[in-house]
């Protein structure tokens, strides 16, 4: 019999103890599959807020006592929260509540705690005995669940790896250069940046001149070449022309498929989440994206990054807008006109503004290095005009005084900074009311916390932090401090500022992207008329199953052409080319056909996957929380994912891949490939 590991949570007001160790804990214990373990299992000295990362991820689930005093209750909030992050992490419900005393729409409407099983427990009756345990012992995926607060990162650094980064370090000479631009003599109202619409409905489209009568389809640009992921990639974007009276104005713009993947998950319920959801996730997107854009110098002030309300703005009206502010900014060729209030984050986040008595509060240690950062700050802050900032008291050495200004911050500021350095982390007290203050955000479900780290050393973020942004600064640049005031003050962010920088899981959004944007789209298409590479290579004896490989190897090295350990795998040619992405006048996409090079009649259909690709790039880049500790990690829980999310978004087009996770540092892909040709 196997034991089933539950870590029972509860706050420790004197009535919650008496009925967890009075009623709960006896009737479950008497269940001989369950190992019951509390917080009295944490081993006196240790780091607390570590330790119980530890407990939480190593048991099977975690049982939330839910009352009045535990919504209350920091280490129920830090407990909670742990607890979904592992779900969202292993993609199983972990997470068991039992209500005592309140009722099942008190609880915070997110997307994976909206699943969890919810079980209302009476002194009088012990039917709640037996639905506890049987939600204990269910295993459950969540495999038709979007798990909130991971899909958007992953799908920005998805689409920057997988598209701009390749086309917009040339797109702005590979437009000057075209025939088109030289014979125009509408030179001045011609923006050469590119433009990604990003609508609240995600609804994406792939020709604008379809949709708007004011916009015309002027030019299709093609990009050389570029090899990824192992696949030949065609570039194509679109030239339109955009009528304001009697103004014509010209742009290259898309609505970016990452954003559709959102719109898809919902309209085919290939995910459960709500409008809030959906929100939170498109304000991350808009903003994490920004981030990315104008980060790195190959794509800073090349791309512009438009959010709009599609319901009631025409895709013109805003492009118009926007292509007017930048050609005033770059060629002052427009008469000066109030600029365009970009969207604040408040203005997509679900819930109206909350009144709260202070606008800032920085968390920090009491070290005299970091007192001076978070007085730069301050200082800072209350010269752009923010004054409103809870600051700590004269005596912060009383523990005591510290506790109540950080509850007091928790429960009355708007944004709650906190300065991550290698002495704050080491505050336990500091870090979980920096906890606090982000279950508080769930519960709200506003964005709050906002931390500054430390890039001079390498800073453990907590897990609970994970997939929260954060700034980074290093001692010498003074960017985080206009970054803090664009945030505070709900600006946006200007485009040579270092933006927020996404510090988590981004398997989840990069699994989905693929499934929803690439493989639902490009099969059974991709594999069809095989027999005509074979035959224009004169090959007419062969072995070539219609199935796309998918590979992902071990060590996340995915660049280029597919490549074996023992040098057995060839490139051979292409399958035919195909339109999937918004008809004939898109770029052509195809699959590249490899041969086992000691085997005469052996060929297969594969490529790695591009998202591996994308997560040993953001490795490499060094600002997107993926580091050499959780790259493999993160590879092979995308691939979990990614088998289980096409299995359950479209079974039929699941029978057209297969995904192939194997040690490419002790195994021969040609071996295992050759076994499955047969």
């Amino acid at each position: 019999m196997t034991t089933i590991q539950v870590f029972l949570s509860h706050s420790n007001e004197l009535d919650d103890q008496q009925l967890v160790f009075d009623e709960i804990l006896p009737k479950l214990e008497a269940f001989k599959d369950l190992n019951i373990l509390t917080q009295d299992e944490l081993q006196p000295g240790q780091i607390f807020l570590s330790s119980l990362t530890e407990l939480v991820d190593k048991v099977d689930k975690t049982l939330l006592f839910i009352t009045k005093n535990a919504m209350q209750s920091s280490w129920c909030n830090l407990e909670l929260l742990i607890g979904l992050e592992r779900s969202q992490r292993k993609q199983q419900l972990s997470v068991v509540l039992l209500l005592h005393g309140i009722e099942e729409k008190d609880i915070p409407q997110i997307a994976v705690l909206q699943e969890a099983r919810k079980i209302v427990f009476t002194k009088e009756n012990d039917s709640w005995v037996t639905e506890t345990i049987e939600r204990i012992r269910e295993k459950e995926t969540i495999r038709q669940l979007m798990p909130a607060g991971n899909v958007a990162h992953g799908l920005v650094w998805s689409h920057y790896a997988g598209l701009l980064q390749y086309i917009l370090p040339d797109l702005e000479n590979k437009l000057i250069e075209s025939d088109w631009y030289q014979s125009t003599s509408l030179q001045n109202h011609v923006s050469t940046k590119f433009y990604e619409m990003v609508p609240t409905s995600c609804t994406c489209h792939f020709d604008l001149s379809k949709i708007d009568e004011n916009i015309k389809l002027v030019k299709v640009l093609e990009l050389s070449n570029t090899i990824r992921g192992g696949n030949i990639r065609k570039f194509a974007v679109k030239l339109y022309s955009i009528t304001d009276g009697d103004q014509t104005y010209f742009c290259i713009c898309e609505y970016p498929s990452a954003i559709g993947a959102m719109k898809a998950m919902e309209d085919h319920h290939l995910a459960k989440f709500s409008i809030d959801d959906k929100k939170l996730q498109l304000a991350r997107f808009y903003y994490t994206m920004n981030s990315v854009i104008n980060h790195f110098d190959i794509s800073r002030n090349k791309a512009r990054v438009v959010l709009f309300n599609d319901e009631t703005e025409k895709v013109s009206e805003v492009l118009v807008k926007a292509i007017k502010q930048d050609l005033q900014l770059t060629e002052k060729v427009m008469p000066k006109e109030s600029p365009i209030t970009r969207p604040k984050l408040e203005d997509l986040e679900p819930t109206p503004e909350l009144e709260y008595q202070y606008q800032v509060y920085i968390a920090h240690s009491e070290d005299t290095e970091d007192k001076q950062s978070a007085k730069e700050i301050i200082e800072y802050l209350e010269e752009k005009g923010i004054h409103s900032i809870l600051k700590n008291p004269d005596s912060p050495n009383d523990p005591e005084v510290k506790s109540n200004t950080l509850i007091k911050a928790v429960q009355n500021c708007r944004w709650f900074i906190f300065l991550m350095t290698q002495n704050s982390v080491k505050d336990k007290m500091l870090q979980l009311r920096v906890l606090a203050a982000l279950h508080d955000g769930i519960l709200k479900r506003r964005v709050r916390v906002i931390p500054v780290v430390d890039r001079r050393n390498d800073i453990y973020i907590p897990d609970a932090l994970q997939w929260v942004t954060y700034v980074p600064y290093n001692g010498q640049t003074k960017s985080h401090l206009k970054s803090l005031h664009n945030i505070v003050s709900g600006e946006d962010f200007p485009l040579k500022t270092e933006m927020l920088l996404p510090a988590g899981d981004v398997a989840n959004g990069l699994a989905w992207g693929y499934v929803v944007n690439y493989l639902r789209v490009i099969l059974p298409d991709a594999l069809k008329n095989i027999d005509q590479s074979f035959k224009k290579k004169d090959i007419s004896n062969y072995k070539c199953p219609e199935t796309l490989f998918i590979i992902i190897p071990k060590s996340c090295d995915a660049k280029g052409v597919m490549k074996d350990k023992n040098d057995r795998i060839t490139n051979f040619t292409t399958t035919p080319d195909i339109h999937p992405f918004g008809g004939s006048s898109s770029r052509p996409f195809s699959c590249q056909i490899y041969k086992i090079t000691d085997q005469p009649d052996k060929y297969f259909i594969g490529q790695y996957a591009a998202p591996i690709t994308c997560l040993h790039e953001m490795k490499e880049w060094r600002i997107a929380g993926v580091t050499a500790d959780t790259i493999l990690s993160e590879a092979y829980n995308f691939y979990k994912i990614v088998k289980n999310l096409m299995e359950s978004a479209d079974p039929v087009k699941a029978k057209c891949c297969e995904f192939i996770y194997f040690d490419d540092e002790k195994d021969s892909l040609a071996d295992i490939i050759e076994k499955k040709i047969g």
